[in-house]
């Protein structure tokens, strides 16, 4: 597109518009990388200035995101999960990456690692155990092509035993979800959300700066009355919501 530099729109909003319409024409697909600042500004014959003024308005109208050190991306959609029926249902709950697939979101998982850590306290507290006492822990990272959207840590009770090969190796390629309704006869799952501020770990994983506030799902698994099971999910506020969705058991008069 050539900039119009007699127009009264504002260049930097002219260049805003066309990226806008090549992001919903599919032309940058969902976590694809945009040219890098140089590039747009030789594509548009343009100041940094400029471009960066257009990137602003992309930024806060939430049609990219900036990544440390890597570049601009291309957001996915608002991603909306129900409550009821995907998160706390026993039957049937679903996992994140299930979620995404279920939206058309072609998302694809990183095993990070499976080990032994000392939790904080307050997952500690809701196993049952030492604040001393390691736990099996799963590590794994939630992409749309090269952009990381979510970091899930999972923690194991000590009541869950050491954890064979085989069911580490499915955890790999496999969602959580089903493992979990494979392997355990579960009773409750006890549910929270949180705004928190990324520990710099974390943030390091993410692309994004320590202290930048995410979403934090929070769920334990019940089996026998015992938590053995808590899944924590930290997620872009900017791109994801629960919804809580009511279906009446009859006619209402």
């Amino acid at each position: 597109m050539k900039i119009n530099r007699n127009s009264h729109v504002p260049m930097y909003k002219q260049i805003a518009n066309d990226l806008q319409r090549k992001i919903q024409d599919r032309l940058y697909e969902i976590g694809e990388q945009l040219p890098t600042e140089p590039l747009l500004m030789e594509e548009y014959q343009v100041s940094r200035i400029t471009v960066r003024k257009a990137i602003n308005v992309l930024t806060e109208e939430r049609f990219i995101t900036i990544q440390r050190g890597k570049g601009m991306f291309v957001n996915a959609p608002t991603i909306e999960t129900d409550v009821m029926n995907d998160v706390m249902n026993i039957e049937n709950f679903k996992g994140f990456y299930e979620t995404l697939l279920d939206q058309g979101i072609d998302v694809r998982v990183k095993f990070l690692s499976f080990a032994e850590q000392i939790p904080p306290k307050h997952i500690a507290e809701i196993v049952n155990s030492d604040t001393d006492t390691k736990l099996q822990t799963i590590e794994r990272i939630f992409y749309i092509k090269d952009l990381p959207i979510a970091y899930h840590i999972v923690y194991l009770s000590p009541t869950v035993g050491k954890v064979e090969q085989e069911i580490v190796n499915k955890m790999k390629d496999q969602p959580l979800s089903r493992l979990i309704q494979d392997e355990f006869e579960l009773e409750e799952i006890r549910c929270s959300l949180e705004v928190k501020k990324t520990p710099k770990n974390i943030a390091e994983l993410l692309n994004i700066p320590p202290g930048f506030p995410l979403l934090t799902l929070s769920r334990t698994f019940i089996e026998d009355s015992a938590p053995y099971i808590v899944s924590l999910m930290y997620l872009s506020s900017d791109s994801y919501q629960f919804t809580i969705k009511s279906k009446s058991g009859g006619n209402t008069k």
